[in-house]
């Protein structure tokens, strides 16, 4: 069997944005495209990807998830550059600490843009790769996963922006796999907290696991929400 198409993460970071690149490097992916707005969260992703696979081919895009048309040019260049993905990771999001009454109401804005503004420009040009990877490449097994928390179903005042924002992602992505339904397996993969190498459960190598296994499903088990536990 070929080996899986590229892998694109979309909001690389130090923790789950880093590690789910690197097992997937260690399993089976050689082509990874990493997203990001900071050259230096880039640069030590790949570093710590190549540490552990230092045959990965690595290709580093710098894009604000808020502005749609650099997005788009990020990862149109990554598809010319790397190639059209088998699996699209969507892990980037905005923790602003307040309860209601605390935000600005440009912070509210961009606390949305960026779980639901930056997917929908990414599902908007990488689904139809997807879609044809799965008609042209049977045996393909193209994935859409985005990175979410409990706050969909129970919304945290704490963080009543995020809240808002990860409830409306949920609707989105709730959309996005009713459209592409055998198709695609699109899925939430729901983290119950902040992520640290020290947190038991919600810790980053168990987290990229939990990815893991969801690409590892079977069209007949797919499931839409898996939850890091």
């Amino acid at each position: 069997m070929a080996p899986p198409g590229p892998l694109f993460v979309i909001g690389t970071g130090p923790m789950i944005g880093s590690h789910i690149p690197r097992l997937f490097a260690t399993k089976s992916f050689s082509r990874i495209a990493l997203f990001a707005r900071s050259t230096a969260s880039l640069s030590a992703a790949a570093e710590f990807i190549t540490t552990a696979v230092p045959s990965a081919s690595i290709s580093l895009y710098i894009a604000d998830v808020t502005i749609p048309i650099e997005l788009t040019e990020a990862l149109e260049k990554a598809i010319t550059e790397v190639g059209a993905p088998e699996v699209v990771v969507y892990n980037a999001a905005r923790i602003n600490y307040g309860f209601f009454g605390d935000y600005k109401e440009e912070d509210i804005v961009i606390d949305f843009k960026v779980p639901n503004l930056g997917l929908y420009t990414t599902a908007k040009l990488l689904l139809p790769h997807l879609q044809s990877l799965a008609k042209e490449t049977p045996e393909a097994n193209p994935c859409l996963f985005v990175t979410s928390s409990p706050i969909i179903h129970q919304p945290f005042a704490p963080v009543f922006s995020l809240s808002m924002a990860k409830a409306a992602q949920a609707s989105l992505v709730k959309l996005l796999a009713e459209d592409n339904k055998d198709i695609v397996h699109v899925a939430l993969i729901t983290v119950g907290g902040p992520v640290t190498p020290e947190e038991p459960v919600n810790n980053p190598t168990n987290v990229a696991a939990k990815f893991w296994e969801a690409w590892e499903q079977k069209k007949t088990e797919w499931k839409f929400e898996l939850e890091v536990k």
